[in-house]
């Protein structure tokens, strides 16, 4: 009978992300995971296979939190005031390099050109994600906040591209209050109704 796994293997895939977030695939050795994991060698290839093997699957564990956390774009009252608080999240969670960006965004730059097992996940979650803000800006529209004719597809995107370059600027430092500042200019790309710009009157609370 097989011994049972003496380890989480949740708190493992955590530890491998925030390994593989600080210094990258090619900057993280055998050696640092098992440091970070507290695994031994061997015992890292027999349950994950090797080091690639253990950063997909943190890729993958790390995009679909990802995604995952988009979900809060499908409850309250606003769908503006959904999309500007997870503008205004991002600023506070990553200004002034308070976290590290999400692997998510790292693997994008750092091996997509190169490894298609990578950008096919980088690209399948860039879907997932423009598709919870294109339902966002959706229920702008029927809300009758977002003008009808506003492209809900490229209006997704965007926010994608903007959050994962936001996180990747806090990181390196940029402050908060600048974050926030670019979150909240953004928000002039939707096509606003008078109704959406009433519903953007409301204080954005302790965010600012």
């Amino acid at each position: 009978m097989p011994r049972p796994r003496a380890f989480n293997e949740d708190e493992v895939i955590a530890s491998a992300n925030q390994a593989f977030s600080r210094t990258g695939y090619a900057g993280t050795s055998i050696d640092d995971l098992v440091a970070a994991t507290g695994l031994g060698r061997q015992s890292l290839y027999n349950a994950f296979g090797g080091k690639k093997e253990l950063f997909m699957r943190v890729l993958l564990s790390d995009t679909a939190d990802a995604v995952a956390a988009l979900e809060a774009l499908h409850h309250g009252d606003s769908p503006l005031v959904r999309i500007r608080t997870q503008l205004l999240k991002v600023a506070v969670t990553y200004g002034s390099a308070r976290e590290q960006p999400s692997l998510f965004a790292k693997a994008a730059m750092e091996l997509s050109s190169s490894d298609p097992d990578v950008a096919a996940s980088v690209l399948k979650t860039f879907d997932d994600m423009q598709g919870h803000y294109q339902a966002c800006i959706r229920d702008g529209q029927e809300a009758g906040e977002i003008q009808a004719d506003a492209d809900a597809e490229a209006l997704g995107a965007y926010f994608v591209a903007l959050i994962e370059g936001m996180a990747i600027l806090g990181g390196s430092g940029v402050a908060r209050t600048k974050l926030t500042t670019v979150g909240l200019t953004a928000l002039a790309a939707i096509p606003l109704t008078e109704h959406g710009r009433a519903a953007l009157e409301v204080p954005a609370g302790e965010w600012t």
